[in-house]
């Protein structure tokens, strides 16, 4: 007995489809939150699924993703488009049962999930750009400092002072935050990755922040 799962995958909610090769179909919607997210893995499992395609829907697919992959199932990720222009499908058929047909068919092959590790480094990476967008210089560098402390010269109420120490204090807090970020990635990479963070260092102008940037 064979029975395969596909899951259409949605911002707030994930709708479910157990398909087992004798032809029972079991469907269901789950809410994102983990504890829904683990009650949908119990049901997967009282069926005996070994199997489970989703769909890469934005960043959605990443917690459900985490849920199920330390149990054992073997899990697909395809690209939607793709599930889409597979040829036989019917039009009353709901997207979580194509993609439970067409597991059951053996007509999907999985796209390439990066390690966990790969991941941290790229959620790492993208919030420092973040954070970098927020205390970028451009002030700096098209008026000049001279002309900043020129313009802070004069008459500045008390709650300009108290607005200007905030943004200093907020500025100060991202800067800390950033450097947090860098100090993890450059572990990740000094543990999993070490003989090519060590290489990158070698080649003019790169240095741990772009390293650990290209390794993610």
């Amino acid at each position: 007995m064979r029975a395969v799962c596909g899951l259409d995958v949605h911002k707030d909610s994930v709708y479910l489809c157990i398909l087992h090769d004798s032809g029972e179909i079991f469907e269901n919607v789950y809410g994102v939150l983990t504890f829904k997210l683990e009650e949908m893995r119990r049901v997967m499992q009282s069926h005996g699924v070994t199997e489970v395609t989703m769909e890469s829907t934005s960043v959605y697919w990443i917690p459900i993703w985490r849920v199920l992959a330390p149990h054992g199932f073997h899990l697909r990720l395809v690209n939607p488009y793709f599930i889409k222009q597979l040829p036989g499908r019917k039009s009353d058929v709901k997207d979580a049962q194509w993609i439970a047909e067409c597991t059951l068919k053996d007509l999907i092959r999985g796209s390439f999930v990066l390690p966990e590790r790969i991941l941290q480094l790229r959620q790492y990476d993208r919030r420092i750009f973040d954070l970098d967008a927020e205390i970028h210089g451009r002030i700096v560098n098209k008026h000049g400092r001279e002309t900043i402390l020129a313009s802070l010269t004069g008459v500045v109420s008390e709650v300009e002072k108290d607005a200007m120490r905030q943004l200093r204090d907020e500025l100060t807090l991202a800067e800390e935050h950033k450097q947090e970020c860098h100090q993890k990635m450059v572990t990740i990479c000094k543990t999993y990755y070490p003989k090519e963070f060590a290489r990158l260092m070698t080649i003019p102008g790169i240095k741990e922040r772009a390293a650990t940037s290209l390794i993610a």
